[in-house]
């Protein structure tokens, strides 16, 4: 028996032998590793699966907590928390209570918070790319449509990617439309601008004021009201939405309604919270995030332009288109060409290739404006959304 034993295990050595020296060439050596080429990711962790716990995420929000801004992230975030079955819970801390305006993407990405909602004019030279949605007279005519050429540029310029390379998107977005805010004195014509101390929130914003002939006073939202209220200055081009969380409307006279420009906003997360999700929970995040979040902030933001305009009238401000003279004035080569050329230098500075980004947000700008010609045509309140991913 030991003798057959012994023959069967020499016959299956013989047949691995043969295998092995079988007619199929050798298969060839590894080629060494490019030192200069990037490593190669390593693949993610896969995500838990369902496990029935609850999970509670922090939120921040420099903005008040009666603000259209809370209203949205609320709206945003209880909707995933209904479909998790109340498996996902949402802590929400808005007015800076939490984190102060400056302080909520590095809380988010050290851990201090879960997410966050905040814009680029509170991070200089940080997301570049970013404001040329900031961008004044770039042919945006709505946040929608804001909102679209964001996210647009996001998916095509590999610089804008890296801008969040540390956070996952929930959404990217656009404010509404800053308009020029004065007490005293009304703005009817060019020469009107010149003299005037006009507060303003980011660099580009502040470039254009100055090239129209005002002063631009950097200042935190929050002191806006007793500044205008005192005369330290004599107005303001905060957005819609922000004069009505901030009640800008009561001691102002007048309101141009003159876009000075638009802001680039975002709702980021915490990468290792939503890694440390199981997997049906990422999945209702994800159903949220993106166009959908976006694009239901884009729809919120415009809708300020209609009720918070008519605050503003029952408050005794006249809110008030420019003149053909004063509009041709603030959008004339002469004007935007200084402010968009300025802009390609600030990309450059920041190590990008400016002129060519510029041309590609351009480029982009034009691919969506006929899709939003019509945004104006009819008024809405940003509770007349009704949408979810399922039906959007």
């Amino acid at each position: 028996m030991k003798k057959v034993i012994a023959l069967l295990l020499v016959a299956v050595l013989c047949c691995g032998l043969f295998a092995a020296c079988g007619n199929e060439a050798p298969a060839a050596p590894a080629a060494p590793a490019d030192p200069a080429a990037p490593a190669a990711p390593a693949d993610p962790a896969p995500a838990a699966p369902a496990d029935g716990k609850t999970y509670t995420l922090v939120v921040v929000n420099h903005d008040a907590a009666t603000s259209m801004c809370e209203a949205y992230i609320e709206t945003l975030f209880n909707m995933m928390a209904e479909e998790s079955g109340g498996r996902l819970k949402f802590e929400y801390n808005p007015g800076g209570s939490l984190l102060g305006a400056t302080e909520t993407i590095d809380g988010v990405k050290d851990g201090m918070a879960d997410i966050a909602w905040s814009c680029t004019s509170f991070f200089s030279k940080r997301f570049p790319v970013s404001e040329f949605i900031n961008l004044c007279a770039n042919g945006i005519t709505s946040a929608r449509m804001a909102t679209d050429v964001y996210q647009q540029m996001y998916e095509e310029i590999p610089e804008l990617q890296k801008e969040f390379a540390d956070w996952k998107i929930v959404g990217l977005h656009s404010c509404s439309y800053g308009p020029v805010s004065t007490v005293g004195k009304k703005i009817e014509k060019p020469e009107d601008f010149k003299g005037l101390q006009i507060r303003t929130a980011g660099t580009i914003a502040s470039q254009y004021l100055t090239a129209l002939g005002a002063t631009p006073v950097s200042i935190p939202t929050g002191e806006v009201y007793e500044g205008v209220s005192k005369g330290v200055f004599d107005g303001f081009t905060n957005d819609w939405h922000n004069i009505d969380c901030f009640k800008l409307f009561e001691p102002i006279d007048y309101c141009l309604d003159l876009p000075i420009s638009y802001t680039s906003c975002f709702v980021l997360m915490n990468k290792d919270t939503y890694a440390g999700l199981p997997a049906d929970l990422q999945a209702i995040i994800d159903k949220y995030c993106g166009n959908y979040a976006g694009d239901m902030a884009g729809y919120y933001w415009d809708s300020c332009n209609y009720w918070v305009a008519d605050k503003m009238r029952e408050n005794g401000v006249e809110v008030y288109k420019p003149s053909e003279e004063l509009a041709a004035w603030a959008t004339s080569d002469e004007i935007v060409n200084s402010i968009h050329e300025w802009y390609v230098g600030y990309l450059n500075e920041m190590g990008l290739d400016g002129q060519a980004i510029y041309d590609k947000c351009m480029e982009i700008v034009a691919e969506n404006a006929a899709a939003h010609a019509d945004d104006w045509a009819a008024e809405f309140h940003y509770s007349d959304w009704t949408y979810t991913p399922d039906n959007y």
